[in-house]
Parts: structure tokens; sequence; C-alpha cells
């Protein structure tokens, strides 16, 4: 009899975890970087968000809302970090209508779940697909205001000072 309770158990909370999907992405990543310079220092403000993507094993590139791209050569330790970005990139940046931390997303969209399909994100704190054409909303979450589409792919963050460490 405890057997058969323990089974019916263990199967009832099975299903009950399979229908809660986790926020979180899979994806490989780990990134740090010092909010207190530039560009990193935009993402402390309210609706600011940056893109960070890699561009070759020895940097990674930059771009904020207003489209200023800068690429930035990894130092030594950093390389020895090796950073590892998720699939299609990240966005970091902290949502005006949350509680005021930092959030990290992938930049691949994921409804087209494709490194190639990358979101690109406005100063308003929106993140369009132009293959899908799916419109997210970083400020809430990133969930999809305009087509079919999950919510965007998050990634945990942690902070220590100035310093943001974007991992899974």
């Amino acid at each position: 009899m405890k057997r058969s309770l323990l089974i019916i158990l263990l199967l009832t909370t099975g299903i009950v975890s399979c229908d809660t999907e986790s926020p979180y992405s899979g994806y490989s990543v780990f990134f740090t970087c010092d909010a207190a310079f530039h560009p990193f220092n935009q993402i402390n403000s309210f609706g600011q968000f940056v893109t960070v993507r890699r561009k070759n094993s020895t940097s990674y590139e930059v771009t904020d809302a207003m489209g200023n791209t800068e690429i930035r050569q990894l130092t030594e330790q950093e390389a020895r970090q090796q950073f590892y970005y998720g699939l299609g990139g990240l966005i970091i940046g902290t949502p005006s209508l949350e509680d005021g931390t930092i959030k990290a997303y992938d930049l691949a969209c994921p409804n087209c779940d494709m490194a190639r399909h990358r979101l690109t994100i406005n100063n308003l704190g929106f993140a369009m697909c132009n293959n899908c054409a799916a419109k997210f909303d970083l400020n809430s979450g990133g969930i999809p205001i305009e087509g079919k589409s999950r919510t965007m792919w998050r990634y945990r963050v942690f902070t220590t000072g100035t310093f943001v460490t974007v991992q899974n």
C-alpha cells in the first residue's frame, strides 16, 4: 500500500513538473562585465538595454539601444574564463516595469530558436525578430506583444558591487 502511494505521488509530481516551463534557457552562458564603465553603465538605467554577442575567439560586440556598436577585445583573464554567449548572444538591462534588478535575455528569437535569427532592440525597450515578426517587451519580462511566440529565454544575473555576471 505504501509503495502504491509512493508511486502515485511520484507520477503526480512528475506530471505537474512537466507542465511548468522554466523561464531560463538551457543554452550555455557565462559573461561578466563592469557596469561602472561605458557601454555597460547603461544597463543600470531603467529601460536601457545593451546586446552582447561573440565576434570571434578574442573579441565580442556590444551594441546599445541607440545602435552604437563597439568591438571589445577579451583581456587575458576574460579569455581564460571562456565566455559563453547563449544561443544568439545576450540582451542585458534593467526593465522599467519590474523590480529594478538587471535582467538578461537571449538575443536569439525564442520562436525561431536559431542563432542566426537574432532580435533587434530599440531605445523604447522592445525587441523584434525580422524573421517571424514577433515583438517582445523587455520592460515586462520579455513577453511577446506581437506575433505568436513564447516569452524570451532568460539567464540568471548576479551582481557584486559594479560587476554583473550572467550565467545559467
